[in-house]
């Protein structure tokens, strides 16, 4: 039998039309009351299998089922909307990481894993907790002195952010296309701040600073704080020896 099939690339909308839609080249339709998209995913050795008469509802369904699997392993809570938004969209490409290939058959047509190119992923729950995670536990309190990230009391519930991409605040960046930068350095910000930048007081020991290509952020010790700031652009290449 014959089959029909769809990449990730598509760009959804909420309602779809009862009639034919054609979206990034691809026609979608209502063609057959028989028939439904399917969507296969695999967790572990868990097979989740969604399906809809419309593909982008039985995406939707995988996706929130494989993030629902993936918080329950990591130990933390699910969160309703985790996929809406710019700032998610590495949650999104993570979770669809999961997912094989959407395809158009028979309600009752027996599922075979294998014709979804199912991919077998491997995760850690230390990733799954950065992903679902980040924004929340960002803060001077769960970041030590060695950069790491903590959501936990436990010695093995941190996370070092050397390497790691943080979520650039949208108010630095309006009409720019920054959504997360990788932290490429940790500094000690007593070496580079001549007071805090929030309260104006003295840095304590073990204030960080945590660098990327473009944004500093520093966690402050003394006021609770996360302080963005931008780097100023550096002179021309040409005025270096």
């Amino acid at each position: 039998m014959s089959r029909q099939s769809i990449g990730f690339e598509v760009s959804f909308t909420e309602n779809w039309p009862a009639k034919k839609v054609k979206q990034e080249g691809i026609i979608m339709a209502k063609i057959d009351g028989r028939k439904v998209w399917r969507v296969v995913a695999r967790v572990d050795d868990e097979i989740i299998v969604k399906q809809s008469d419309v593909v982008e509802k039985a995406i939707r369904s995988a996706r929130n089922a494989v993030c629902q699997r993936l918080c329950k392993s990591a130990g933390i809570n699910y969160e309703l909307g985790w996929w809406k938004g710019r700032k998610h969209k590495d949650r999104r490409d993570f979770v669809d990481n999961f997912l094989g290939t959407p395809l158009y058959l028979l309600k009752d047509e027996k599922v075979e894993v294998e014709h979804h190119d199912v991919p077998y992923e491997v995760y850690t729950i230390e990733i799954v907790r950065l992903k679902f995670r980040k924004m929340t536990l960002l803060s001077p309190e769960n970041i030590d002195a060695w950069g790491n990230l903590h959501w936990g009391q436990g010695d093995d519930e941190k996370f070092n952010l050397l390497g790691a991409k943080l979520p650039i605040p949208p108010h630095l960046c309006i009409g720019e296309d920054f959504e997360e930068e990788e932290v490429i350095a940790i500094s000690d910000a007593q070496t580079c701040l001549d007071e805090c930048p929030g309260c104006k007081s003295d840095v304590p020991f073990g204030t960080i600073i945590l660098i990327t290509e473009h944004f500093r952020l520093t966690p402050t010790q003394c006021c609770s704080q996360m302080i963005w700031t931008r780097e100023k652009p550096s002179l021309d290449n040409e005025d270096w020896s």
